[in-house]
C-alpha cells in the first residue's frame, strides 16, 4: 500500500488538483501578480507527508485578489484582511492567501505590515528557514532561505537573529519547540 500511494502523490502532487488548478489560473490570469504555495504544504510535500493545510503566497494585494475572484463560485473570506490575509473557499476546501509583506515594526505578538512584491523580502520576515520555502503551481521550488537543506537535515533554524526574531513575536519560542520536536 505504501509503494502505491508514494507512486499515486508523485503521479498526481497536491497541487494538480482542479481546485488549485482553478484558483493559480485566476491569480495569475493576468500579468501582474504571481501566487506560490509556502509554508506547511510545502514541507509536507518535500517531506512526502499528508497535507492538510494550503497557504498560498501572492504579489497581489487583498483587493486585487478579491477583484479577481469577484464573480467566480470561489468564496472569499476576509480572515486577516489588515495583514494581508483572506480565505478562499471551493467545494469545501480552504486556502489561505497572503499578500507578501515585510514587517514595519512588532510589539512581541503583532505586526504592523507593509505589503510588496518582494519574495525576497518576503522570506526574510518569516521565522525559520523551513518556513520561507516557496512552491509554484509547476512544482518547482524557490527557496531564498535555503530551508530545504535544513528540512531534510532535520535542522530548525531561525532567519536573522533567534534573539530579535523571538523579540519580534514570542510565540516564535512555542514554534521553535513544536518543530524541533516533529522534524527531529
Amino acid at each position: 500500500m505504501f509503494l502505491i500511494e508514494k507512486i499515486k502523490k508523485s503521479l498526481f502532487p497536491f497541487y494538480r488538483s482542479a481546485e488549485i488548478k482553478k484558483i493559480f489560473n485566476i491569480l495569475n490570469s493576468e500579468k501582474r501578480g504571481q501566487a506560490m504555495f509556502v509554508g506547511g504544504c510545502v514541507r509536507k510535500y518535500i517531506l512526502n507527508e499528508k497535507i492538510d493545510d494550503i497557504d498560498i503566497a501572492t504579489t497581489l494585494t487583498p483587493n486585487e485578489i478579491m477583484e479577481r475572484f469577484e464573480n467566480t463560485d470561489v468564496k472569499v473570506k476576509k480572515t486577516g484582511i489588515e495583514h494581508g490575509t483572506l480565505t478562499l473557499i471551493i467545494r469545501d476546501q480552504k486556502f489561505e492567501i497572503t499578500t507578501l509583506r515585510k514587517d514595519v515594526s512588532t510589539d512581541g505578538r503583532h505586526a504592523d505590515v507593509e505589503f510588496t512584491d518582494d519574495w525576497k523580502e518576503d522570506s526574510a520576515r518569516r521565522d525559520f528557514t523551513i518556513n520561507a520555502i516557496y512552491l509554484d503551481q509547476t512544482g518547482k521550488i524557490f527557496d531564498p532561505m535555503s530551508g530545504v537543506n535544513d528540512l531534510k537535515n532535520n535542522k530548525i533554524n531561525f532567519i536573522g537573529d533567534p534573539n530579535i526574531r523571538i523579540k519580534e513575536d514570542y510565540l516564535r519560542i512555542l514554534r521553535f519547540i513544536r518543530f524541533s520536536i516533529h522534524y527531529q
